[in-house]
């Protein structure tokens, strides 16, 4: 009984520490875009990098209006890259918000090693 007990709560530690070292594969799904690649939208956008004291580069889109009434910042989440999310854009850019999207490290045209 003894051993039965130990070996359950050695395959249970086992699994929680599989989950805790390798999360990262399941949480995080990145979709890694060229430096070259050119994002296509049906309005207009600047496409922005911000380049990290440690070396890394945050790439973001800025889609502006003329006289915005505000701007939308705009977080993704964690699978992909921005380059399909511009749809999400229109319909604050048409109510006349502008809106702002970045990846994250290791996301997109994003380079650097993510952190948190």
């Amino acid at each position: 009984m003894t051993f039965l007990l130990l070996s359950a709560i050695a395959v249970y530690i086992a699994i929680c520490l599989s989950f805790y070292f390798f999360q990262h594969l399941g949480f995080f799904r990145p979709e890694l875009l060229s430096t070259a690649f050119e994002y296509k939208y049906p309005f207009p956008f600047e496409e922005l990098d911000f380049n990290m004291e440690d070396g890394g580069r945050i790439n973001a889109i800025y889609f502006k209006v003329p006289n915005a009434r505000g701007v939308v910042f705009y977080l993704k989440g964690n699978s992909k890259s921005i380059k399909g999310w511009g749809k999400f854009a229109k319909d604050f850019v048409g109510n006349g918000y502008d809106f702002f999207m970045m990846d994250y490290r290791g996301f997109g045209k994003s380079r650097g090693k993510r952190s948190q």
